[in-house]
């Protein structure tokens, strides 16, 4: 009898231990939380998660930190199990945080869902209208206005760099790279070193001399960042932690507001550190940026009125060098989330980035015409579906730069270097209607009721539609020189794959009088195993640029065709084999066409395709079809014939 009193105190312990750890670890968490600690906060939840625990204010304050600090994949991972909870009561901002985070991972048919479910929960808040008036932003983010080519930049470490400005031919920009002044100064939001402002001297036309730091004077105990110097390079404004005497200031929420600074050179030395007027204790300014003219600041804050978490405002800066009073922008350029990194240029068009407005994922980076109510997403390849900002323009000679997290980066943020040329002339959008009909590929008879989904060649899904009793359905098109994928599915019958590219020059009203075919089989396609697809489909070359690794957009309708071919035959496998020419070194090539295979294997995977049905491998130059091997003469002809993408089929 004793025995089973203590076998019952041993358990009642084990609960009660069990019970106060929770409560212990979720003490600590929700404190690291509130103090912004977030990391920590992070690594203190993910314990309690390995543990079995879970609740809404576990999966909600997992979110949001990661959020915070920019990791929108981990972040739409604990959304995502949030919104799996059941019996809750999850706040709207949440659909918009998740929707946001969901872009990182490519979901934006998941994303689009859930900012429908914003919108119809907050009708009225800004980022909801510009969503509601941009259901096609994905179009018209991939039909920007101005070219961009992306430059490597050798200025980055593994920490965060970005924030760049010019200053004497050279870059200046935030660093959290050890600057040699002030070791050991770790931010408790990122776990990260705090920022310096570093310099980076032009060697030559993109080239730099190893960055070293910039100012002994300017650089302190807090993070330094966001510069920008007047034209005759006496006055520099930046942004700085509130503090004093190196110590930090917190406001009563325990958060050290940012501020803007101005100093002045005198004798080689930034001397003359001084707030502005405009700065306070209770809210943030930051990232400042001049006017041609230098009359007038643009710059970040959260100051009232302000419609979210940071806003763009301006203010005069008077010719006895006083300022006068912050403007807001605006809800055309504000919303209810982050508008932040100001550069205007000297045709009075400013950039900004903004997590508010329709885009790509994270923070993207937007322009407008100040005198016009249009604000452009400038699109890839500078904006991405990760935090893309802090960009500034050398119009003189139509380049400029921008800091990313995106993958395949030296560190937290890199800066990357670009060169841009604007499209003057803009090629007149013209709307149509083409009429299709689905078929039975053997007999030729309509299949009615068939589903048609339609895609453009960026995989973003556009309309839905059924076929009717007589298998017939039109679509919306346009014109010139538009691409599309039509996609049909029909019970007992394997999916169907059609591609439309619409013609350039003027529109052929008769063409929407003509039947577009899809034509589709029953059951279960034959398969050729062992057989390179690029032969039985007939497939065009898979392009790519001169030693990159990244598809050109015309290999996509091609790369679709290997898509439906393996939707059509479920029980067959593929191994995408990339091959270069000789040229170059025989482990350079090894690596380049590696990297091509996997690159297009994430393509196909990205379609709908399984991750165990389709791998890559890269042969460089050991499988050559011709003579054209090291050291032997061949035309320009011959070594293409080498350049190869092979899809070959196999059984699962």
């Amino acid at each position: 009898m004793k025995k089973q009193h203590y076998i019952i105190l041993l358990c009642f312990l084990g609960v009660f231990q069990s019970t106060f750890a929770q409560k212990y670890g979720l003490k600590k968490a929700s404190e690291s939380f509130d103090n912004y600690s977030y990391a920590k906060a992070i690594e203190t939840y993910e314990q309690l998660v390995s543990k079995g625990y879970e609740s809404q204010e576990i999966y909600e304050n997992l979110g949001d930190a990661n959020y915070n600090n920019g990791d929108y994949e981990e972040a739409s991972n604990w959304y995502g199990k949030l919104f799996d909870l059941k019996e809750t009561t999850i706040g709207t901002e949440y659909y918009f945080r998740y929707a946001q985070s969901l872009k990182s991972v490519g979901d934006y048919k998941k994303s689009d869902n859930y900012m429908r479910k914003f919108n119809k929960s907050k009708k009225n808040d800004l980022r909801a209208l510009k969503f509601s008036n941009n259901i096609d932003y994905l179009k018209k983010i991939n039909n920007s206005k101005t070219k961009f080519t992306l430059k490597p930049l050798s200025v980055n470490s593994k920490e965060s760099d970005f924030a760049p400005s010019l200053y004497e031919k050279g870059l200046v920009f935030a660093s959290a790279r050890d600057s040699g002044t002030f070791v050991g100064n770790i931010h408790k939001w990122t776990n990260k070193p705090f920022l310096n402002l570093f310099k980076a001297d032009t060697v030559s036309e993109g080239e730099y001399a190893a960055p070293v730091e910039f100012s002994s004077e300017l650089n302190g105990k807090t993070n330094e960042s966001s510069t920008v110097f007047t034209k005759d390079g006496t006055t520099v404004y930046f942004t700085r932690n509130n503090s004093e005497n190196g110590n930090f200031v917190e406001d009563e929420t325990g958060l050290s507001r940012l501020k803007i600074y101005s100093a002045t050179l005198e004798s080689g030395k930034w001397t003359n550190i001084t707030e502005l007027p405009f700065n306070s204790n209770s809210y943030s300014t930051a990232n400042p940026t001049l006017s041609a003219d230098e009359k007038t600041m643009y710059f970040a804050s959260d100051m009232e009125p302000s419609y979210g978490a940071s806003d763009i405002f301006k203010v005069e800066i008077l010719e006895d060098g006083s300022f006068g009073t912050p403007e807001n922008l605006g809800e055309t350029i504000n919303t209810e989330a982050r508008e932040t990194f100001p550069f205007i240029a000297a045709d009075n068009e400013l950039y900004f980035a903004s997590d508010g407005h329709p885009g790509l994922g994270g923070l993207d980076m937007y322009s407008i015409k100040l005198d016009s109510d249009e604000v452009l997403n400038l699109g890839a390849p500078v904006n991405s579906n990760k935090d893309d900002f802090s960009l500034i323009l050398d119009e003189e000679n139509s380049t400029g730069f921008f800091a990313s997290n995106r993958e395949g980066g030296v560190g937290d943020d890199d800066i990357y270097g670009f060169e841009y040329e604007k499209q003057e002339e803009e090629q007149e959008v013209v709307y149509s209607k083409i009429n299709g009909t689905v078929i039975d590929k053997v007999t030729g008879e309509a299949i009615p009721f068939a589903r048609i989904t339609v895609y453009d060649y960026s995989k973003n899904e556009l309309r839905e539609i059924d076929a009717d009793f007589e298998g017939k359905f039109a679509s919306e098109i346009e014109f010139p020189n538009i691409k599309y994928r039509f996609v049909s599915q029909a019970e007992s019958y394997n999916d169907a794959t059609a591609y439309l590219i619409t013609p350039i020059g003027e529109v052929d009203e008769t063409l929407g009088e003509l039947d577009f075919i899809i034509a589709m089989e029953k059951g279960e396609a034959s398969t050729v195993i062992g057989a390179d697809l690029v032969k039985i489909l007939e497939m065009n070359p898979i392009y790519f640029s001169l030693n990159s690794s990244y598809l050109n957009r015309e290999s996509y309708p091609e790369l679709d065709k290997v898509v439906a071919y393996m939707k059509e035959n479920p029980n067959t496998r593929v191994e995408v084999g990339s091959h270069s020419d000789s040229r170059d070194s025989d482990r350079y090539n090894i690596w380049l066409s590696d990297r091509r295979a996997k690159s297009t294997v994430k393509y196909i995977v990205s379609m709908g395709i399984d991750t165990d049905r389709i791998t890559g491998k890269g042969y460089g130059e050991s499988q050559l079809v011709n003579k054209c091997s090291n050291d032997v003469e061949c035309s320009e002809e011959e070594h293409a014939l080498n350049r190869r993408s092979e899809f070959i089929v196999y059984s699962n």
